[in-house]
């Protein structure tokens, strides 16, 4: 049957899409044309992989269009999802931050998540099976895509919990596939970062030495924040050492520029091209008149006198006589600008080898990586002192991923699960809102009725 009479739904049409757009952006570097009607069952046919030129373009477009959409996803609905970020007024995003989102909302991220996924998948079905390209490259581009789905499939599971796991492009398995439990899809994520890590490049400059693709230390570094997840502590805390240890970052003297381009810290970044801005990532905190969104008071509160994280990454104005604070992280949504939405970063690291010490009972380990960040980005002068127990240690920490890395890749979203301070802060920040069952997003109703072996989340209906 040819494709244009087939009908095709949900993420695997946006995965359609998605290519298709490639396709036609990259038939400059690609030896022949390649038209809709040429295009096979399994979605692109390989002249879309014939080449270096044509094959990295295709890589490429799945990092440009993660960027496109997950900056919202992570800066605002997750934030308001949280602890970290209030609508100003109800019409901005009011079901985040009641925690009443519902399975019709259509901004679930599901489908594009497994866009992203599908993808990879592609990406990994079609370099397999090229013969045009060399074994080396076809081995970069590969690792590559595997990467991205295992990062995909990390922000699947921790907001969506048990997904289903698709690791093939055949229309008639995904529309009938149920959900997998997270421990597979976590199994599935680690062989991907582990294989991937061997082939990727060691260091930026195929990318323009621009922080903007994965390398081996980028897949290192995400495979450490993995392990932290799922508890191999021993794992994480080896390829956190790696990271820190390889010279390839350092955490910057101050606060300011953390969302520069290709800064010192940054070892993974969403890049824009020269026409392209932050927009996305930054709409609605970086107000002109009326203010979208603004900090809870529990974070501004949150951080230490003279800590000069809150006052630099957070602008504080009046509008109609009230003072409004918002997060001020990513400061220019104009074209060309010089900061790139970050995903990964050294601080990061430094708090996740804090955790795993402390987790060993090294409180003295655990308070120097901690120490090291406040005295670097927050301008502190003063060490805390060493905690004398493991609950003190891991309470610091918390604390530490609070005020460092708030409205950034939902890390406080995600760090109250898995510490199992999810009901406690939550329970105290909304007390009237806020239900255990609203911990996981809810399964979009428009997939349920597509596939009937899936099923919903407690709590939605």
């Amino acid at each position: 049957m040819n494709m244009k009479n087939k009908i095709i739904s949900g993420p695997i049409l946006q995965g359609r899409i998605l290519f298709l757009f490639i396709l036609f952006t990259i038939t400059s570097s690609c030896e022949k044309f390649v038209t809709v009607d040429q295009l096979a069952d399994n979605l692109l046919a390989e002249q879309v992989f014939e080449n270096d030129a044509s094959a990295n373009a295709a890589i490429n477009g799945i990092y440009k269009n993660m960027r496109q959409y997950l900056p919202v996803v992570f800066l605002q609905r997750n934030s308001m999802l949280s602890d970290e970020v209030v609508p100003y007024s109800n019409s901005a995003g009011s079901t985040y931050y009641t925690n009443n989102l519902q399975p019709s909302d259509g901004t679930l991220p599901w489908a594009n998540f497994y866009s992203f996924i599908y993808s990879s998948n592609n990406a990994i079905e079609k370099l397999s099976a090229s013969k045009r390209i060399s074994e080396s490259k076809k081995s970069k581009y590969i690792a590559e895509a595997k990467f991205l789905r295992a990062f995909n499939y990390f922000y699947l599971i921790n907001l969506f919990g048990d997904v289903p796991l698709v690791l093939t492009t055949d229309l008639k398995t995904n529309n009938t596939i149920s959900r997998s439990p997270v421990s597979q899809i976590y199994e599935q994520i680690v062989t991907d970062l582990s294989d991937a890590i061997p082939s990727l490049e060691d260091d930026y400059a195929f990318a323009g030495s621009e922080r903007i693709r994965a390398t081996k230390l980028v897949a290192k570094a995400f495979l450490a924040r993995v392990y932290l997840f799922t508890k191999e502590y021993s794992k994480s805390e080896q390829l956190c050492n790696e990271v820190v240890n390889s010279g390839a970052y350092t955490l910057l003297s101050t606060p300011t520029g953390i969302h520069n381009k290709n800064n010192s810290e940054a070892i993974l970044q969403f890049g824009n091209n020269p026409t392209e801005t932050n927009g996305t990532a930054v709409s609605g905190f970086l107000y002109t008149s009326t203010p979208v969104y603004r900090l809870t008071t529990f974070l501004l509160n949150a951080f230490e006198a003279n800590d000069l994280r809150k006052t630099t990454w957070i602008q504080t104005k009046t509008f109609a006589g009230q003072s409004v604070s918002i997060p001020f992280k990513l400061t220019i949504r104009t074209a060309n600008p010089p900061e790139y939405h970050t995903l990964i970063r050294l601080a990061e690291i430094y708090l996740i080898r804090a955790e795993l010490k402390a987790l060993r009972d090294d409180y003295q380990g655990c308070i120097d990586d901690i120490n090291l960040i406040r005295s670097k980005h927050g301008g502190l002068t003063i060490p805390l002192p060493k905690p004398t127990t493991q609950s003190a240690a891991l309470g610091i920490v918390l604390h530490e991923r609070q005020v460092e890395l708030f409205v950034e890749s939902c890390h406080r979203w995600m760090d109250l699960k898995r510490t199992g301070k999810m009901d406690e802060v939550m329970l105290a920040e909304k007390p009237t809102t806020w239900k255990s069952t609203a911990a996981l997003y809810p399964v979009p109703l428009s997939e349920i009725q597509r596939n009937t072996n899936l099923t919903q989340n407690p709590g939605y209906q």
